[in-house]
């Protein structure tokens, strides 16, 4: 006798079927709904990937590109106190926070720098002044930068000194008005002798600038060692190029008894007289090197030159490099305004108020 199961595993398997069919019929809309929906989603997927995958790299850019601006920000925000002590630093060099401030301030100290020279013809006079707004202009854009783009980071006021007296005052004048603490632009030197190189008349021009509103923290007080170091350049400040030397003498007619008869004929007068400069000293084992003194050591338009003073006659003279003062050779000016020549003994440097006996030796770099 045989088994019925494999009829009804048949029997069930057609079962199933039947009823697959029969929900199919049912439901063959919502299935149809749901096969088109995937289909539509993952066809959209594919379609929309590749259609905005050029705006996606965009927009991730804009947000790096933010993302770096927001961390430049904060990075300048913690600089911000060193920027801002640098800045004070500029301020502290300053003569005030106004216009008013600084004009009466830059004619007091120029008044007073005069009178402690011993000046008595003398006048300080302050001209126009200009604003300056920040260089970086463009850099403000949109509406909440106009406040910044139009703020003026400082103002320029410009003050002119006129002064005539000795050679040596008016030196120690310019020296003084550079040695000043308040910040400063020499614009123009101008000198001028005056009856016959006795006087020289100075026509000094600068420019200081402040911050307006922003005060200095403590007053500006001069450096004492920097007034000090007039006395290092005080042979040089002696020294007066603008003097006019005095004619040379003419010598007199001496009048002698002739024969009778005869014409008295005087002597002859010399033809265009000139004073004579004083000659390059050439080498001369015996030559005074004790009586010709370094004065200034210059940048002249054709190269460095030396200058020297003969003590006893008071002539002077300029040499360049090459040029032979005794056994000396010149050769070089250094940064510290020091004359480098070449010796018998070797290299050797003089500084400027020294004679030429003065010497040091250079060792050998």
């Amino acid at each position: 006798m045989t088994s019925p199961a494999p009829s009804r595993r048949v029997f069930g398997r057609a079962l199933d079927v039947a009823a697959a069919r029969r929900w199919a019929r049912r439901h063959w809309l919502g299935v149809t709904v749901a096969i088109g929906v995937v289909v539509g989603a993952s066809v959209g997927y594919l379609v929309g990937e590749k259609r905005f995958a050029a705006e996606r790299v965009e927009r991730l850019g804009k947000i790096e590109l933010y993302r770096q601006v927001l961390t430049d920000a904060v990075a300048k925000q913690k600089e911000r106190p060193q920027l801002d002590a640098k800045l004070q630093a500029f301020v502290d060099q300053m003569l005030g926070p106004s216009l008013e401030t600084v004009d009466s301030e830059v004619r007091r100290r120029l008044n007073r720098a005069c009178e402690e020279l011993g000046l008595n013809d003398f006048s300080v006079t302050t001209g126009t002044s200009i604003a300056r707004q920040t260089p970086a202009k463009k850099e403000f854009r949109g509406r909440e930068a106009v406040k910044l783009r139009d703020q003026i980071d400082f103002t320029e006021v410009q003050a002119t000194v006129l002064a005539t007296g000795s050679v040596d005052r008016i030196y120690n004048l310019i020296f003084r008005v550079g040695a000043e603490p308040w910040l400063k632009r020499i614009e123009s030197i101008r000198l001028t002798p005056q009856s016959d190189g006795q006087a020289v008349r100075l026509s000094l021009r600068l420019t200081t600038p402040f911050m307006p509103g922003r005060s200095a923290g403590k007053p500006l007080v001069a450096d004492p060692s920097r007034l000090q170091a007039a006395e290092r350049y005080g042979a040089l400040f002696a020294s007066n190029p603008f003097r006019v030397p005095p004619p040379p003498v003419t010598p007199t007619a001496v009048a002698t008894a002739a024969p009778s008869g005869a014409a008295v004929t005087p002597p002859a007068a010399p033809a265009n007289p000139q004073p004579t400069a004083p000659a390059v000293p050439v080498a001369d084992p015996g030559f005074p090197y004790g009586e010709w003194q370094i004065t200034g050591v210059v940048e002249g338009p054709s190269g460095a030159e030396v200058w020297l003073r003969h003590l006893p006659s008071g002539s002077t003279l300029a040499i360049q490099p090459g040029t032979a003062v005794g056994e000396l050779v010149f050769r070089r000016a250094e940064y510290d305004g020091s004359a480098v020549f070449d010796s018998p003994a070797g290299v050797c440097r003089i500084q400027v108020g020294t004679n030429l006996t003065q010497r040091s030796p250079v060792s050998a770099s």
